[in-house]
């Protein structure tokens, strides 16, 4: 064990099914990270990219400055955690999960991006299979939400394949584009009647205890009585038409 791993517990963070895995990258890390992501991937563009002028150069940047800045202000009230994807233990792309004021909305919004050598073989639904059971049984989720632009039928696909219902659309624009995203939604009872036919291994989930206290969350929770649609404390997702897109 590390020194620095009881002050940031993330770092033991591993779900788990068969042959892949997601956990948070470390340094060393880093630069494969930056190498794999591909140029379409998108970022978040409140990330101040400097210094770099090709595609590739910027989406590479742009991982790195979001996995640093989701380490820095990881708080109860905001948190983002990006998770590195291996398969076979080779580094196939990045799932992550994000959230406002979890501990009384509980609920989760997903992103992730894949290699582009990596595509078309089941990483991108085992990946999001994987967030899905760490935000539902390990963090004690009520819901989880996904946005993708129309037309991007990959994402939207395994949205579809896992259960999620449409829940609304958006008009954003990024670098004077104007991008349909349409939102998408699974609560709880609906991940636990489609979860079987995920065709994932047995799940293993190592470190989430640790990692309830830095997220300001109890060890353990009450089954969630929300069915998802609407908080019991009546808080639901804000979102308006000119936000900005999150990363991919």
């Amino acid at each position: 064990m590390s020194a620095r791993e009881p002050l940031w517990p993330l770092s033991r963070l591993r779900v788990r099914a068969g042959s892949i895995e997601l956990r948070p990258p470390t340094d060393d890390d880093l630069p494969a990270l930056a190498a794999l992501v591909p140029p379409e991937a998108g970022y978040d563009p409140t990330l101040p990219i400097c210094g770099v002028t090709t595609p590739q150069e910027i989406a590479g940047q742009a991982v790195l400055r979001q996995v640093w800045r989701s380490r820095a202000e990881l708080a109860p009230t905001q948190w983002r955690i990006c998770l590195a994807a291996y398969v076979d233990g080779v580094l196939v792309g990045q799932q992550d999960l994000k959230a406002d004021d979890f501990p009384r909305r509980r609920i989760v919004e997903t992103s992730s991006w894949l290699g582009a050598e990596h595509r078309r073989r089941g990483h991108g639904k085992a990946m999001r299979a994987l967030a899905l059971h760490l935000a539902f049984e390990g963090l004690g989720a009520v819901a989880v939400e996904s946005e993708s632009a129309e037309g991007n039928d990959a994402a939207l696909g395994v949205t579809r394949s896992l259960g999620y219902s449409p829940s609304g659309d958006t008009y954003e624009v990024h670098d004077g584009v104007v991008t349909h995203m349409l939102w998408s939604r699974l609560t709880r009872e609906r991940w636990a009647l489609h979860r079987q036919g995920y065709g994932l291994a047995e799940v293993e989930v190592d470190g989430v205890g640790e990692c309830r206290r830095l997220l300001g969350l109890p060890p353990t929770d009450p089954e969630p009585a929300s069915n998802g649609k609407r908080p019991a404390n009546g808080i639901t997702r804000q979102k308006t038409p000119t936000e900005q897109p999150a990363p991919a």
